[in-house]
């Protein structure tokens, strides 16, 4: 059902400004409709009202070349599963109902149906690229208001199901790559100054809620009481910030422990060049180490859009579509994450 897109580049794969430390920008716009239950509480009437806007929207928009729109209900979890690691949908899609998605062809963006509101514009972008990625936001933000009416209030501005997102209703996060304050330890420091700039951040969570990869997400804490405008400044500033600490933290680690530095990138090249399995952690541990390696010329052979691609395609559902197979145990995906990834690095 998916091959196309499971073939299809990812928005991980484009060239962006700051693309060493920034892989990604994301936009979220959270609308509801006026006068319709939230999500948890919906009957049919109101179901049917917003399936027919949505439905209207992929079809009739002028912002899109052959937009899909897909239905989570009756969906096999394993695709479900690779829909989740696109950031297609997020994980409560996976097991609420009545939920689907449009997904656009030609355009990084995806809008979400009864996730937590009626509607979640999504538009992800590669590097950092914060008013760009708004700008499209914006626009679709427009095409789907002219299909219905949203719920909005002078005093909250768009009303939402979560308070955090009343006011503008926007999230706007940056996916950032440190592993050289992480080295240092200084995630803890820039954590705090983030937090003073108005923002929060946070680890992209594995198993455990283990940090994964030295990944980091940097995005807006509130949208109430504050402008689009303000939100867009305030986390372009804050983000520009974080991105000198880590090429200032990379400039001083090299000076004084580059051959710690060269020993963890070669070490980890070569556990991907020879293990034959590996658990997703592990794996992204070392293409993290990998990718700052190329980042810093170290490894010359490596293009960096080629690692981005692998820390996305060693997941579950992408193993196996690639493989062609379900697996049967954690131990197939991770006998097979290892061979495809000897394959990669030979």
């Amino acid at each position: 059902m998916f091959e196309d897109i499971f073939d299809k580049p990812g928005f991980w794969t484009g060239q962006g400004p700051s693309g060493d430390v920034v892989l990604s920008t994301r936009v979220r716009l959270a609308r509801n409709l006026a006068a319709v239950s939230f999500p948890r509480r919906q009957d049919d009437g109101d179901l049917r009202l917003i399936n027919s806007v949505i439905e209207r929207f992929a079809a009739d928009t002028s912002l899109h070349d052959g937009a899909r729109l897909l239905r989570l209900d009756g969906m096999d979890p394993d695709e479900k599963r690779f829909l989740r690691e696109r950031n297609i949908i997020t994980g409560e899609m996976e097991t609420a109902p009545n939920c689907s998605v449009v997904l656009g062809e030609k355009r990084n963006f995806v809008i979400m149906v009864n996730e937590e509101d009626h509607f979640r514009i999504q538009v992800i972008n590669p590097g950092f690229q914060v008013m760009e990625t708004f700008r499209f936001a914006d626009r679709l933000d427009d095409e789907l208001n002219r299909l219905a009416a949203y719920a909005y209030s002078d005093e909250y501005g768009y009303l939402t199901a979560c308070p955090s997102n009343l006011g503008t209703g926007l999230r706007i996060s940056a996916m950032m790559h440190l592993p050289t304050l992480t080295f240092m330890r200084s995630i803890a420091d820039v954590t705090r100054v983030v937090r003073d700039y108005g923002a929060e951040m946070r680890g992209s969570a594995g198993d455990g809620g283990k940090t994964v990869a030295c990944m980091y997400q940097i995005s807006n804490r509130v949208s109430l009481g504050k402008s689009e405008v303000d939100i867009l400044e305030e986390l372009d500033e804050v983000v520009a910030m974080v991105i000198d600490m880590e090429n200032e933290a990379r400039d001083d680690y090299l000076m004084q422990y580059s051959r710690q530095m060269e020993d963890r990138i070669w070490r980890s090249y070569g556990v991907l060049q020879h293990s034959r399995i590996l658990s997703y952690p592990d794996a992204m541990e070392h293409l993290s180490n990998v990718r700052l390696g190329v980042i810093l010329s170290i490894i010359k052979n490596i293009d960096l859009h080629r690692i981005n691609d692998l820390m996305v395609t060693v997941q579950w559902s992408h193993l196996q579509k690639s493989a062609r197979k379900l697996f049967g145990s954690a131990f197939d995906c991770d006998s097979y994450r290892a061979d495809l990834l000897r394959d990669r690095f030979r």
